[in-house]
Parts: C-alpha cells; sequence; structure tokens
C-alpha cells in the first residue's frame, strides 16, 4: 500500500492499437533457393589447387575440435558440391543460365535463346532437383 502511495510501481496504462498500427515482425524468412546458390557461388570461386599433403587431414577422433566456423565452412562446401551437380545436369542453355546469374560466366553465348526466359525456365528445374536432394531438401523443410 505504501508503495503505490510513494509511486514506485508506476504502471503504464495500455491501449489497444490497430493492427495496421502495430510493428510488423523484423524475423527475415531465409530464400531456400538464394541460400543454396549461395553456398554453390562459394563453392565455385574456392581455390581448390593446393592439393598438397598439408590440406589433407585425417577424419578421426579429432574432428569435433574444430573450429566453429570452418565445420560451417565445411557443411557450405558440401552444400555447393551437390548443388553443382545438380546444375551440371541441367542442360547446357540452362547450365549457362544460371552461371550467369550467379555471375560465374559474364557472356550470354546463345544469341538464338533470350536470357531471362531461359533463366526462369533453368531457376524452376534447378529448383525441383534441389527440392528432391538428399543434401538439400531439408532448405524447404
Amino acid at each position: 500500500m505504501t508503495t503505490a502511495a510513494l509511486g514506485f510501481f508506476n504502471v503504464p496504462t495500455l491501449r489497444r492499437v490497430r493492427k495496421a498500427e502495430a510493428p510488423q515482425s523484423t524475423v527475415r524468412t531465409i530464400d531456400p533457393y538464394a541460400t543454396c546458390m549461395a553456398c554453390w557461388v562459394d563453392y565455385m570461386r574456392t581455390d581448390d589447387r593446393d592439393l598438397g599433403a598439408g590440406g589433407m587431414k585425417l577424419a578421426g577422433e579429432g574432428v569435433h575440435e574444430r573450429d566453429l566456423h570452418e565445420q560451417q565452412r565445411a557443411a557450405d562446401m558440401k552444400i555447393g558440391e551437390s548443388v553443382n551437380a545438380m546444375v551440371d545436369s541441367l542442360q547446357m542453355r540452362d547450365r549457362w543460365a544460371i552461371y550467369k546469374s550467379q555471375g560465374i560466366a559474364s557472356a550470354w553465348r546463345f544469341a538464338n535463346a533470350r536470357y531471362e526466359d531461359v533463366l526462369m525456365d533453368a531457376r524452376d528445374e534447378l529448383e525441383k532437383k534441389l527440392r528432391n536432394n538428399v543434401a538439400t531438401r531439408l532448405y524447404w523443410a
């Protein structure tokens, strides 16, 4: 009783707000296609020229002691490798459209086809393959 009289617990009055006035959620949904393509671009741009013995490590008991960032990078490289296999299974024109859209290739080599139309078809075909692949289908779950 004395706390209320002294004003220690000054509770502000709450008012109802309209749905339009309520702040929108700051949680963003992640596009699974964009995530897979980002892993693929990283995979395509890695420097794979160092094939010496220094890069080889035995997989054994010490694997769990690796850095968390290194483990995430290894997982992203595996996803990129599986996306690369699916991109390579596309027709040449569709594959080239995906390459150009991700900045791997800079020129459009098919003068008889419109790039934007081929890209939309290639993306749809690749997304179907990504949804069915064992390594990438969890992104759409």
